[in-house]
Order: C-alpha cells, then sequence, then structure tokens
C-alpha cells in the first residue's frame, strides 16, 4: 500500500504549493462536469467516482498541507448548520 503522507510529501515537494492549489481548481472542475454529465444522463457513476477520488485526493494534500484544522473547522460548522436544517424542516 502507498504511504499517502511521505507521497504527499513528494508532490508538494516537486510541483510547488501554486501549482497544487491549481490542481485541486482543476480537478474540482471536472468533478462538476462530470455530475451535470451524469444528472444529463450523459455521463456514468464511475466517470463520476474516478473525479471524486481525484478530488479527495487533492483535498488530503492540502490537509497534511497545514490546510486540516482549518478545513476541519468549517466542515463541523457546514455539519451543524445542515443538522439544524433538517431539524428545522428546512431546505
Amino acid at each position: 500500500m502507498v504511504n499517502k503522507t511521505e507521497l504527499y510529501r513528494k508532490a508538494l515537494q516537486r510541483y510547488g504549493a501554486d501549482a497544487q492549489l491549481a490542481k485541486l481548481a482543476e480537478e474540482a472542475s471536472e468533478l462538476s462536469a462530470a455530475v451535470i454529465r451524469n444528472l444529463l444522463c450523459r455521463g456514468d457513476e464511475r466517470a463520476m467516482a474516478e473525479e471524486i477520488a481525484d478530488v479527495e485526493i487533492m483535498i488530503e494534500q492540502h490537509r497534511q498541507n497545514g490546510m486540516g484544522q482549518l478545513i476541519d473547522f468549517f466542515k463541523q460548522q457546514k455539519l451543524e448548520r445542515l443538522n439544524q436544517l433538517l431539524k428545522d424542516g428546512g431546505v
């Protein structure tokens, strides 16, 4: 099995932080396109799952690169908001 921590460190070292941010944006855009294709019945779940995996990998890299705590902070806030919306019957 691949040591993700080491792999992410090497990727950041080789490509640099700015390039990895650009890659995250690229992968997020590709995921967005795959979701739309899937909704329009022109794509498939397999292609969408592949793009989700790409985005998760890039997010993991940014977590490791010092954004983990901040991501967790906002994620917790959003989960609490979703929980409240579901309790209130909101949209």
